[in-house]
């Protein structure tokens, strides 16, 4: 159940995680690694300090580390409060995390905080269906169970105007429709927000 989604995470948006997150080197933060699904884009011996809040999230995601060479050091912590020093990462990495948190402005905050200057920010999130449509709906309509169900992810939250509002020198992201067969769950945003 831990690993829920990552076979189908890794088709849809496999290739721009590969893209960005593969080109990253130095001290990379990574929000809400889980137990570990991004380590396969990471370059051999890049250091990672992965924001973890969910202790059993842990073994699985030091294995994936040592499976694929990522020098990983957990911190049990919330991504709204990250202690990492100010312009200290060359990079973050967020995917499908800005849904589950509480205050996604304050984690935003923290991102430009610890990003180096010239340093990017990576996102993968599912976000709000366009204004009309019945996948809105059913998102409303499937708010409160979803959020329940699945660790406090919200499934109605505007995320790519949090991004675009955050205060990065540029954003640049792509919509992404998934289809009817994802549900409620069909409409991503993934791309990059540079400090």
């Amino acid at each position: 159940m831990l690993d829920a989604g990552a076979g189908v995470t890794h088709k849809v948006h496999g290739r721009a995680k590969r893209e960005a997150i593969g080109a990253m080197s130095g001290t990379i933060v990574e929000l809400g690694p889980g137990t570990g699904a991004n380590m396969r884009y990471y370059t051999p011996g890049v250091r990672v300090i992965g924001i973890e809040p969910n202790p059993a999230m842990h073994d699985r995601l030091r294995a994936k580390a040592a499976e694929h060479d990522v020098d990983l050091e957990i911190r049990t912590l919330r991504g709204e409060s990250i202690d990492v020093e100010d312009e200290y990462a060359d990079g973050v990495v967020a995917t499908l995390v800005l849904c589950g948190v509480d205050d996604p402005r304050r984690v935003l905050s923290e991102v430009r905080r610890v990003l180096k200057p010239g340093g990017t920010f990576f996102f993968v999130e599912h976000v709000i269906a366009p204004e009309g449509t019945k996948t809105r709906v059913a998102q409303k309509v499937l708010v409160r169970p979803h959020r329940w169900l699945f660790n406090g992810c919200e499934i109605n939250r505007d995320t790519a105007s949090v991004i675009r509002a955050a205060g990065f020198a540029n954003v640049e992201l792509s919509e992404i429709d998934t289809g009817a067969k994802s549900g409620h769950v069909r409409h991503f945003i993934s791309g990059t927000a540079d400090k």
